[in-house]
């Protein structure tokens, strides 16, 4: 029987047997199935069923519009994975930025603008910097020689870190010291919630935030113990009071704010805050080479502290062979299909006797156990006691609402006790895990899934790219495709030319699975290593890595293309390259050629609902999608053809109409208008904007892209 001729019920029972890839791919095969991502009932329940943690699933349960979301998602991971981006755009010139939540906070002539870009906002949001501090620290108009600098943005909330230097007055000879404060406001009320003294010891590239729309954490790295010493403070955003500040003595690894998304991650997910870290000391290295991650969670509350134990969230077997650990970089997330949290780390390793080595994505599920599996950890209170948090009791001894204290604005955090290591702390060489070596077992690290490895780019295929020349490396495991933004520009030029390259993989149809496993190696002359890599490559077909936009042909000259180039690498910005990621969009800096601080500000969105006003459409041919042979077994795309793929999609789908074409007649203006005004915007958690007039230090000003006016979009 034809599939168009089941009841609604059977189809509902095909469709939970596809993921949406798949579903994506079987809308396109007639109109009829059309219906499959236009129709709202069989759209909400394949967003409930496949992705309820996706954010186009929370905006579908506010708008109701949950078509036009599952397309919206779809077409993103399409999008990622075929490498070609729906915006390239220049937002702006600026100092020092930031880029989080889909908002972009960057540095002006004194002046610290914010631009919801995820949002699609016209307007920025621009603060003066100067009137901002003498609101928050009145204190700070004797201070001339100063440095301001964005932390965070969240849920309309921005931090940032004010800091100087002054003279030491410990009797030391470090001559001087930083002293600042965290100053945080409200952009949406125009208000400065409050702003922080930060200890004498803080050192400012140190220094990280978090927030949600409740509470708000503060942790900075203390110079005691060589940073074995963290100060964790929280403010209750709510209650507008903070937290009695509280440091942790015993963490079993270095916590390096600094190198936050390299060796460490600092989330706040589900209601908790979450401390994420790969590196161990030296001295703690197990006898087994088996790493673990190590993981500290928070409650909101800030009532208690718990660890994962060493073998509940094991890492690498370091006899697997050598790594790269320049190449390494981490992410925590929460899945879109299940809503777990996990972490997904990238690591340059030499595998499979190999002598080249590749770069892999591993994906781990944070599994948290019961109280009663999980260990606490010991702190300091500013009362200098210590407390021994065994049976969930808070910090200090007090609950969450005695245990706010009133915010008086600036109020020191000199009172913290200091911790010494006969108070307790391992010493070098002394900690738990070295004393259960000899008791312990050996660990196993046990046998990963193949969909939580994803063997990616490969040194021995060319071409070979270094470090410094990759400023921006992601993975995204929603549509298992690795990103970079990679320079192709010679080490001596006074050019760059940036690219997007990107690889994804699919999952082999039975009858290659069984072809594979036929002409396998036999499976007792492989090391384990071998055998678990073995079975990644037999359930999943690897795509050659493909570049974004397509490469200059000489014979040819394209000045849409030649514009395009202009775009992402602009002229005059040849210093270095800067860059952050999410799941949507990227954002780097290229710093200016004449040695002035000012940057170019670049954005890339893979988002179709993402439109930036006055963007104008890309004036050549431009495909969507990476074709897609049916005949499996015939050529794949190498990387020295990759110039002409996007250019051979004969049977890829097109991206719609252009916007030019629809702004040739009045009904058209009207049509593109009405899309881009009721496109739905993200959750209130991405947003910033405005409800109140604005205070002194605050105005509202249209951004700057307007006036910059580079930029091509690829889709409507």
């Amino acid at each position: 029987m034809s599939l168009l001729k089941l009841p609604y019920e059977m189809v509902s029972y095909v469709l939970d047997e596809l993921d949406l890839d798949h579903v994506w791919q079987l809308s396109l095969t007639c109109r009829h199935l059309r219906s499959l991502v236009t129709e709202s009932n069989i759209a909400k329940r394949l967003l409930e069923s496949k992705a309820p943690a996706a954010t186009e699933t929370q905006n579908a349960h506010v708008t109701k519009n949950y078509a036009h979301e599952l397309r919206r998602l779809m077409k993103r991971r399409q999008s990622i994975s075929s490498v070609t981006p729906y915006l390239a755009a220049v937002v702006g010139f600026g100092e020092d930025w930031i880029y989080r939540d889909g908002v972009l906070c960057y540095i002006r002539h004194d002046q610290l603008r914010i631009l919801n870009l995820h949002g699609s906002a016209v307007d920025e949001i621009v603060v003066n910097i100067r009137l901002l501090l003498d609101e928050a620290i009145p204190e700070s108009r004797k201070i001339r020689n100063y440095r301001f600098r964005p932390l965070n943005v969240s849920n309309n909330i921005v931090s940032c870190l004010y800091y100087y230097k002054e003279p030491c007055t410990s009797g030391c000879d470090c001559g001087s010291v930083y002293a600042g404060s965290l100053v945080v406001f409200s952009a949406q009320d125009r208000k400065v919630l409050t702003a922080r003294r930060l200890l004498q010891d803080f050192e400012p590239k140190r220094v990280a935030v978090r927030n949600n729309d409740k509470v708000l954490f503060l942790i900075h790295r203390s110079r005691y113990q060589e940073g074995r010493s963290i100060c964790w403070n929280a403010y209750n955003i709510l209650a507008n009071a903070w937290h009695l500040s509280t440091r942790l003595r015993l963490f079993g690894f270095h916590f390096q704010p600094f190198e936050i998304g390299i060796t460490h991650c600092f989330e706040i997910l589900d209601g908790h805050i979450y401390s994420l870290s790969n590196h161990s000391d030296l001295e703690e290295e197990e006898g087994d080479w088996v790493s673990p991650y190590h993981c500290l969670r928070f409650p909101l509350a800030f009532n208690v502290v718990a660890k994962l134990g060493p073998d509940r969230l094991l890492r690498r077997n370091h006899l697997d062979g050598p790594m790269d650990h320049r190449w390494t970089f981490m992410r925590m997330f929460k899945d879109e299909a299940t809503g777990e949290i996990k972490v997904v780390e990238s690591r340059r390793e030499w595998i499979k006797r190999s002598s080249s080595a590749t770069r892999t994505y591993y994906t781990t599920t944070i599994k948290w156990p019961s109280e009663s599996a999980s260990h606490f950890v010991s702190d300091s209170n500013e009362d200098g006691s210590d407390g021994s948090n065994t049976s969930g009791n808070n910090f200090g001894g007090t609950s969450i609402s005695p245990g706010y204290l009133g915010n008086s604005g600036n109020e020191p955090d000199h009172g913290n006790a200091e911790v010494h290591p006969e108070d307790g702390i391992s010493g070098p060489g002394e900690s738990e895990s070295n004393h259960q070596r000899g008791d312990r077992p050996p660990r196993i690290l046990p046998p990963r899934d193949p969909q939580t490895v994803h063997p990616g780019d490969d040194s021995s295929k060319g071409p070979i790219f270094l470090r410094n020349k990759c400023p921006i490396l992601s993975y995204h495991p929603s549509c298992q495709t690795f990103l970079d933004l990679v320079d192709l520009s010679p080490s001596n030029s006074d050019k760059r030319r940036m690219r997007i390259r990107g690889g994804t993989r699919h999952r082999r149809r039975p009858e290659e699975i069984e072809d594979w496993s036929r002409s396998a190696k036999e499976k007792g002359s492989l090391s384990v290593a071998e055998k678990h890599f073995e079975e990644v490559y037999k359930m999943y077909k690897h795509e050659e890595p493909v570049s974004w936009p397509p490469d200059h042909d000489p014979k040819s000259p394209n000045p849409a293309l030649a514009q395009l180039y202009e775009i992402l690498s602009p002229p005059n910005y040849a210093g270095e390259i800067t860059g952050d990621w999410d799941e949507r969009s990227f954002v780097y800096a290229a710093g200016a050629s004449c040695g002035s601080k000012e940057k170019a500000l670049v954005f890339i969105s893979f988002d179709p609902s993402i439109s930036l006003a006055g963007t104008l459409p890309y004036p050549g041919p431009m495909m969507f999608g990476r074709p897609q042979s049916v005949d499996t077994t015939g050529p794949t795309t190498t990387v020295s053809d990759n110039s002409t793929a996007h250019q051979s999609h004969g049977d890829g789908v097109r991206r719609g109409r252009q916007l030019g074409r629809a702004r040739q007649t009045p009904r058209g203006r009207q049509t593109v208008k009405k899309r881009q005004t009721g496109r739905n915007a993200p959750t209130e958690a991405t947003q910033v904007h405005s409800t109140k007039a604005d205070a002194a230090w605050c105005t509202i000003e249209p951004a700057q892209y307007q006036t910059i006016k580079k930029g091509f979009h690829f889709c409507v």
